[in-house]
């Protein structure tokens, strides 16, 4: 039979609490000493984040500048926007224009004959309905021969090459309306009609043929405008190309009546690029700084404070400041030249009136600066990206750090289990110990009764 062990029983002693506490006060100092390593490596992954946040975000910024027409931007304003707007690429050149809108480009529209109403039988048959040089047939039955039922099937034909067909219901009766989806003079519409009982001739229209049931309410035409008095005709409201680089987007004819067109050089657009640059890289020097900064007076050091991984980045972006561009056509090949200058903090400062100076003056050459083959953005994208890829510095240490954070795991797992052989051991030394003194107890407590009966014998007050 298997024994029944209570702890304390035979000394009066509360063993299980005494080993727990000495077992807390083994643990104690290994826990301690794992936590304040893991604390120290914790708070290391979380600065490496904050610097691969910083470096993306400055990457991203020079990611930009890369190429030449982010410094090429022009801006573009219309003489009067209810006649036309105006978009323009890095390709348009300052220039002023006269833009007259002297007619817009527009689709045809054809109205048939009056019917009593849209349940009107028209007829069956097959009707060819042309636009430009693409046709699309209509197989009329008596199942869709009334006038509602041709216009959902010319709406509903798969291969419709551009009609709309609407029904207007007027006091006089019904009529059939169809609209070309296209503008321009060359999406013309004619309808025709073969077979069946007839009726569909009501709906023909190809004046060539002379065949002219429907009507031409609205003809199809292109835009046409004259730019400094040159003709330019477009099949749609949109006109590209006619300026290179510029885009004008029609919206109301006013012939006789020109409005001015001027495109400029965009300097606002691009100063803020390089003010931007300017904030993003001083972004990045406050974040280096935070990362290993040291307070004298408190004592306290920022969590990379001498780490060489963070040191080497700062001083290889630094030396790349100082690193002129060189075989390119400006009159210029260093920041400094353009305004933007180096603090002795580390930061950048823009001078304002020095870089006005250099986009009144030499606008169109500021992005070689930036984008040529050893550029500034260029040069500085490729840094940050080695740094920020996979299997780079910023990934190995932070790989490295995360596999210690494992090691401290393991150890607390083997510190547990180092705790719980402990623990089983004292419990068994501490149960003998009782065990032994339990019987000690008894074998006092028997003797003093044996000794208790002898003749003559006289117990002792022990106080």
């Amino acid at each position: 039979m298997a024994s029944i062990t209570s702890s304390g029983i035979g000394s009066g002693l509360d063993i299980a609490g005494l080993v727990q506490q000495l077992v807390a006060a083994e643990a104690a100092p290994v826990s301690t000493r794992i936590a304040q390593k893991e604390a120290r490596v914790q708070t290391k992954l979380s600065a490496f984040g904050n610097l691969k946040s910083a470096l993306a975000d400055f990457r991203d910024q020079v990611d930009k500048m890369r190429t030449a027409n982010s410094f090429l931007t022009r801006k573009a304003a219309s003489g009067n926007e209810d006649l036309f707007t105006v978009s323009v690429s890095e390709s348009a050149l300052p220039a002023r224009y006269s833009v007259e809108v002297a007619q817009l480009a527009q689709s045809q529209k054809l109205t048939s004959g009056t019917f009593a109403d849209q349940d009107a039988v028209v007829g069956t048959g097959e009707l060819t309905v042309t636009v430009g040089t693409e046709t699309f047939i209509i197989d009329v039955t008596t199942e869709n021969n009334t006038l509602a039922g041709i216009r959902d099937s010319i709406n509903g034909a798969l291969d419709n090459t551009g009609v709309s067909a609407t029904i207007v219901n007027a006091d006089a009766g019904s009529y059939l309306i169809l609209t070309g989806d296209k503008t321009g003079a060359a999406n013309n519409m004619t309808v025709t009609q073969t077979g069946g009982d007839g009726g569909l001739s009501a709906l023909e229209y190809d004046p060539g043929a002379g065949l002219n049931s429907m009507t031409e309410s609205i003809a199809a035409q292109d835009a046409l405008v004259r730019i400094d008095g040159f003709d330019v005709l477009s099949s749609t409201n949109t006109i590209v190309g006619a300026v290179d680089g510029v885009t004008l987007n029609l919206l109301q004819a006013d012939p006789g009546l020109p409005a001015s067109l001027q495109i400029d050089n965009d300097t606002d657009t691009v100063t803020q690029v390089i003010n931007d640059f300017v904030a993003s890289y001083n972004a990045l020097i406050e974040t280096f700084d935070q990362l290993t900064s040291y307070d004298a007076e408190s004592e306290l050091a920022g969590p990379l404070l001498g780490d060489a991984t963070i040191r080497g980045i700062r001083d290889q972006i630094r030396r790349e400041f100082s690193t002129n561009v060189e075989n390119i056509s400006a009159p210029f090949n260093s920041l400094g030249e353009i305004g933007i200058e180096i603090q002795l903090d580390g930061k950048l400062s823009v001078v304002d009136a020095d870089l006005s100076t250099v986009l009144d003056e030499n606008f169109s050459n500021l992005g070689q600066l930036f984008a040529a083959t050893d550029g500034f953005a260029v040069r500085l994208f490729d840094l940050a990206d080695s740094y920020l890829a996979t299997g780079g510095i910023i990934a190995t240490r932070t790989d490295g750090l995360n596999r210690s954070i494992e090691e401290f795991s393991e150890q607390r797992d083997k510190l547990g289990d180092r705790l719980a052989s402990l623990e089983g051991r004292l419990l068994r030394q501490f149960n003998a110990l009782d065990s032994l003194i339990g019987q000690l107890n008894q074998t006092s407590n028997f003797l003093s009764q044996q000794l208790s009966n002898l003749p003559g014998f006289v117990q002792r007050d022990r106080n």
